[in-house]
C-alpha cells in the first residue's frame, strides 16, 4: 500500500480530533464536523440532479471562480465545495440558495463515496492547486470527468517527499482537462506529472470579472487626487507629504473604516478650516486643502474623475485593496510596497505598466510630483491599466469553450 494512503488511516484519529476542535472553534457546527469526517449528508431535492461539483478550497478561490459560478448556476445545478466555515460565509453572502454547498470530506475513500453516492455529480471542477489522490481516484473510478481550472502551482511542491510527489503524479494522470494561468504554472504541472497535451493556458479566471463602470455624476468640482481605503495613520502622513507640494489641486481621503472620521479628524486638526468634512455636511471652498469623505459607498464617483489614485491599505501591513476599479476608469494608480492581498492583481498591471509601486512615502511624495507635472506620463499610466483589464474580458468564454460548456 502507498505511503499516502497509510498515513491517513495512521493519521485518522488525530484528524478527527483536528475537525472537531476547528469546528467548534469556528462555531461551523455540526454541519462542519459530520461533513469533513464523510459521517452524514444531506439528501438533495428530487430536482437536484447530476449537479456540476466545483471545489474551492478557501475564500480566494470562490471569489476567483465567481464569474464561472454565476455563469453555469443560470442552467445548471451547482454543488460547492470549500473547506472553512469563512468560505462558507462567502458562499451564503454571494450565491445565496442558488448554489448547494457543503463542505469537502477529508480524504478518505469511504468519506468520499459515500459523498458522491448522495449527490452523484456529472463533473468535478476543481480551482487552483487543491490535489487530493483519494479524491481524485474515486471521482475517476466513478465516471467524473474531472478538470482543474485557475490551475497554479509553486516551485514549494516539489520541496515535498517523494511519495507525495509520487501521490500528486499518478493523481494528475486521472486528470481530463487542466487550464492553467500561466505559461509558468503550466510547465509545472507538466513537470509534476500532467499530459502536456491535457493543458491549457487561458489566463487568470478570476479577472473576467470586469468591474462594472457606468457614467458617474461628477461629485467634486475643483480638480483632486483621491486617497483611497486608507488605513491609520495613512491619512496623517499623506496629508503632510501632499502640504509640502503646495498644488492647488484638493487632497481627497476616503478611509477603508469610515468610523474612524473622529480620530482622522484630531490627526489633522492643524488643517483648521482648510479641512472639510463630507458627514458634516461641509463644503469645500477654494481655500479647502483636503476633504475627508467618510462615507459608505462613494468611491466609484471619485474614481471616475480624480486625477491620480493613491490605493491605501499599502503603506501600511494591510495587503493593499482592490487596484481593477480605478484601473477600469483609467485612473493613473500609486500604491505602497505591501498589496499582498491584490499579489496577482499587481502583477497583472505591473506587466503592462499601468501601475507604480514606491516602498515609502518619499518616493510616493516624488511620483505624485512627477505625474502631476507630466499629465501625458498619468494619462498613459492609467491607459495601460485600462488595456490589461481589456485582455483579459474574454477569459471566462475561453474557459467555457475549452470545457465545452454553452
Amino acid at each position: 500500500m502507498p505511503i499516502y494512503q497509510i498515513l491517513i488511516r495512521l493519521l485518522s484519529p488525530f484528524i478527527w480530533l483536528i475537525v472537531i476542535i476547528e469546528g467548534l472553534k469556528t462555531q461551523a457546527g455540526w454541519a462542519f464536523i459530520s461533513q469533513k469526517l464523510g459521517l452524514h449528508y444531506s439528501k438533495p431535492t428530487q430536482n437536484f440532479q447530476h449537479p456540476y461539483w466545483i471545489h474551492c478550497a478557501s475564500v480566494g478561490e470562490v471569489k476567483a471562480a465567481e464569474p464561472l459560478i454565476r455563469y453555469l448556476m443560470s442552467e445548471h445545478k451547482i454543488l460547492l465545495t470549500t473547506n472553512t466555515k469563512t468560505s462558507q460565509q462567502l458562499v451564503k453572502e454571494l450565491f445565496e440558495q442558488q448554489v448547494c454547498h457543503r463542505y469537502l470530506p477529508f480524504d478518505w475513500p469511504f468519506a468520499l463515496k459515500r459523498f458522491i453516492k448522495t449527490y452523484k455529480p456529472s463533473r468535478l471542477l476543481i480551482v487552483e492547486t487543491e490535489i487530493w489522490p483519494n479524491l481524485f481516484r474515486v471521482a475517476n473510478k466513478n465516471g467524473i470527468e474531472i478538470c482543474i481550472l485557475n490551475g497554479r502551482l509553486t516551485q514549494k511542491t516539489f520541496q515535498s517527499p517523494n511519495w507525495l510527489q509520487t501521490a500528486y503524479r499518478n493523481s494528475l494522470r486521472r486528470v481530463d482537462t487542466i487550464i492553467a494561468r500561466s505559461e509558468i504554472d503550466a510547465q509545472l504541472f507538466s513537470k509534476l506529472g500532467a499530459d502536456p497535451k491535457k493543458i491549457q493556458v487561458l489566463g487568470n479566471l478570476k479577472y473576467s470579472a470586469q468591474p462594472e463602470i457606468q457614467k458617474q455624476t461628477r461629485p467634486i468640482e475643483r480638480d483632486f487626487i483621491l486617497a483611497a481605503s486608507t488605513h491609520d495613520d495613512e491619512e496623517l502622513n499623506i496629508t503632510q507629504l501632499w502640504l509640502e507640494l503646495n498644488r492647488p489641486e484638493l487632497l481627497v481621503i476616503v478611509p477603508r473604516h469610515p468610523k474612524r472620521s473622529i480620530k482622522i479628524q484630531k490627526q489633522l486638526q492643524f488643517l483648521g478650516s482648510t479641512l472639510k468634512v463630507a458627514t458634516k455636511n461641509e463644503s469645500i471652498e477654494d481655500d479647502t486643502k483636503v476633504y475627508l469623505d467618510d462615507r459608505i459607498g462613494r468611491l466609484l464617483p471619485l474614481y471616475a474623475y480624480a486625477k491620480i489614485v493613491i490605493m491605501g491599505g499599502s503603506y501600511v501591513a494591510k495587503g493593499g485593496h482592490n487596484i481593477l476599479e480605478p484601473a477600469a476608469f483609467k485612473k493613473a494608480i500609486l500604491t505602497g510596497n505591501d498589496s499582498s492581498d491584490f499579489q496577482d492583481e499587481m502583477n497583472l498591471l505591473k506587466a503592462e505598466n499601468g501601475i507604480i509601486q514606491n516602498d515609502n512615502y518619499r518616493q510616493l511624495q516624488h511620483d505624485l510630483i512627477t505625474l502631476l507635472d507630466h499629465p501625458d506620463q498619468a494619462q498613459q499610466l492609467g491607459e495601460n491599466a485600462y488595456q490589461a483589464l481589456q485582455k483579459q474580458k474574454n477569459t471566462l468564454q475561453n474557459y467555457l469553450t475549452a470545457l465545452n460548456i454553452q
